[in-house]
């Protein structure tokens, strides 16, 4: 196991930490920031893409082990959004701009994933009325927390990006 894998993990582990601890007890709106997923994102930059991938599946069953979801619901959808990171991290480091946007719409593409996926595993997540404000508003909370962790997670995994050979 890499030096970047293992502080990945540990990270997720930190992050599901605060994010059932502290920030579950402190929604704004209705609504908390995904720190697990931002996690996962930052750390997805970073890595290979088969550990990525895997990372975002073990924060996920992490998220399901605790909760009362059905299990692998939050599995796959950080999977998904591991290979969505993986697959767009090269146009990531473009600009700060560009940065927020992407992660915006990686947010926004996992709250949706899992407003459906939930609903058809009969968890009637689109029948809540607070659903619009949660895939309105989480990806813009989760953008505002990522200018922090983003930067964390790069000091922490190291500045260099791991770039794959393309054959």
């Amino acid at each position: 196991m890499s030096r970047r894998i293992g502080i990945s993990l540990l990270a997720v582990g930190v992050a599901v930490i605060i994010q059932t601890t502290l920030l579950a007890r402190l929604p704004v709106f209705g609504v908390v920031p995904d720190l697990v997923l931002l996690t996962v994102i930052a750390s997805a930059r970073r890595l290979d893409s088969e550990p990525a991938v895997v990372l975002g599946f073990t924060a996920g069953l992490i998220i399901d082990l605790l909760g009362s979801a059905p299990l692998g619901l939050r599995a796959m959808v950080l999977t998904i959004v591991a290979y969505i990171t993986v697959r767009t991290r090269d146009r990531f480091e473009v600009s700060i701009p560009t940065i927020g946007v992407a992660v915006w719409g990686i947010a926004l593409s996992g709250t949706v994933l899992l407003a459906i996926v939930g609903t058809l595993f009969g968890e009637r997540i689109l029948s809540d009325p607070l659903v619009l404000r949660q895939i309105l508003l989480g990806p813009v909370y989760d953008v505002i927390l990522a200018a922090a962790v983003l930067p964390l997670m790069t000091r922490i995994l190291g500045g260099e990006r791991h770039r794959e050979m393309m054959l």
